[in-house]
């Protein structure tokens, strides 16, 4: 739960901030001030980029061109200024070349993003499976990253 010292509510879904208690029936959070939505906990294994939106783990949180943001399919990536592609960590972006560059000359093709979720989306049937508990957007392919988690190549 993200907020700090939080109230687990009974269905396991949901938490209320300190102080408050959890109301089911009424979807809220109670307090003696009043009331407030409840909060529903991110889903396991997602990237939360803000309230409402998250990206697969194992991906980055990088604004697209229209302000949304959008999942570049590498862990802690470097999102790159025209804001449609990203890099790995520990490299920069090269718009001239359309590459990656790494100090030493080591050059890669730049990782084009894809949008982001809304928040708890569940995976859906078009889901491409990596397995039993990661996917990837359609039209994507999994493949492994450096530490052995999944990534998602579009």
């Amino acid at each position: 739960c993200l907020s700090p010292q939080a109230v687990c509510c009974s269905d396991r879904q949901h938490c209320c901030p300190q102080g408050t208690t959890c109301d089911l029936t009424r979807s809220t959070c109670t307090s003696l001030g009043g009331s407030t939505p409840l909060a529903a906990l991110p889903t396991a294994g997602e990237i939360k980029c803000d309230e409402e939106t998250s990206c697969p783990d194992g991906n980055t949180c990088c604004r697209l061109s229209s302000g949304a943001w959008g999942c570049c399919p590498l862990e802690q990536a470097v999102c790159c200024p025209d804001h449609v592609h990203c890099c790995p960590q520990g490299y920069t972006c090269d718009p001239e070349g359309g590459s990656c560059l790494q100090e030493g000359g080591t050059s890669l093709p730049w990782v084009r993003k894809i949008p982001a979720l809304p928040r708890g989306t569940q995976v859906t049937s078009r889901s491409v499976k990596c397995d039993d508990e990661t996917s990837c957007p359609d039209g994507s392919t999994c493949c492994r990253l450096s530490l052995g988690t999944w990534g998602c190549c579009p």
